[in-house]
């Protein structure tokens, strides 16, 4: 071990002796307290500097006050040893969804990104943890009023950091219909349905959209990301992918979702523009997020110092 570790090790072990000592006068002070007032003569004598509930007082606050401090260093000084020997950090968020395709892709993205990519090709800067629920949402047509509100209930579950997201599929011809409901039709109707909905409109053209809303901590203002891609509802092709991949081609390309790699089709997705601009806002407010999952408190419903980003692209 090297001589700065033994120094740290010797230090640490020095700080909890002191630490037990101080926990033990809290657990004697009750005994000493007690004999004191079985003293009358004594007790007489010290009342007349000062009174037994200012000595207990002091005693306590002294010892609470050494035990609240020697903690707190001890954290600190685990945390430089953690950090000079090269230990990790990730963030722990929780994602609220029942697709564990969509959490393939969203750790698929941030492990490859620059501002969250980890120390190898397999680590992220974010470590993701699916909570499988199904939350109310509010009759709306905006994804960014639905994600909010499902952020906010999904931190108070996670009690803590949460991301949610909220997914649209806009039909021009029908005025930006089924959008925030595309869930339900595609539920009901399925791929093949969605697709002859427009049958018999010319226009086919159509506009997913996705938005993120990330909750730092519970009752906390979410933070949201949308991300938008222009594209055509086709017959559908199977191959890969989930819901309605199978029928949207975006532009430029000459293939829907479904047959696309998953690589391939992050670059060109709503929810790989989303996500990006999510982890560029993590990169930059990761020392923040940190000391709040460190145990820092927030106060109010903002709490930490965030930088803000832009959250369309």
């Amino acid at each position: 071990m090297p001589s700065r570790h033994r120094q740290q090790k010797a230090k640490t072990m020095s700080q909890k002796k002191s630490l037990s000592f101080s926990l033990l006068s809290l657990l004697l002070l009750p005994a000493i307290v007690t004999c004191e007032k079985r003293r009358p003569s004594s007790m007489l004598a010290f009342c007349q500097t000062s009174s037994l509930a200012s000595l207990r007082t002091a005693t306590t606050t002294f010892a609470a006050t050494s035990v609240v401090g020697q903690l707190n260093s001890t954290k600190e000084e685990e945390k430089d040893s953690m950090e000079d020997e090269g230990v990790f950090k990730q963030l722990n968020i929780a994602f609220v969804t029942g697709n564990e395709m969509k959490k393939k892709e969203m750790q698929m993205i941030l492990t490859s990104h620059g501002a969250t990519r980890g120390p190898d090709e397999n680590t992220s800067l974010v470590k993701l943890r699916s909570v499988n629920v199904d939350l109310p949402e509010i009759q709306e047509v905006s994804t960014e009023a639905i994600a909010k509100n499902k952020a906010i209930q999904g931190a108070q579950l996670a009690n803590g950091p949460c991301v949610v997201e909220d997914t649209s599929l806009q039909f021009s011809a029908l005025g930006g219909m089924p959008g925030p409901y595309i869930k339900w039709f595609q539920q009901k109707l399925g791929s093949d349905g969605l697709y002859k909905i427009l049958y018999a409109y010319e226009d086919k053209s159509a506009t997913a959209v996705c938005t993120l809303a990330f909750c730092p901590y519970p009752h906390a203002d979410p933070v949201l990301f949308t991300g938008r891609t222009e594209g055509t509802i086709v017959e559908p092709v199977l191959g890969r992918g989930f819901g309605w991949d199978s029928i949207f081609v975006p532009n430029g390309e000459d293939e829907p979702f479904s047959c696309m790699s998953t690589e391939k089709k992050n670059s060109l997705s709503h929810r790989g523009k989303a996500v990006r601009q999510w982890a560029d806002w993590l990169g930059k407010n990761q020392d923040e997020l940190w000391e709040r999952q460190g145990g820092r408190a927030a106060i109010g419903h903002k709490g930490l110092d965030f930088k803000s980003s832009f959250a369309e692209e």
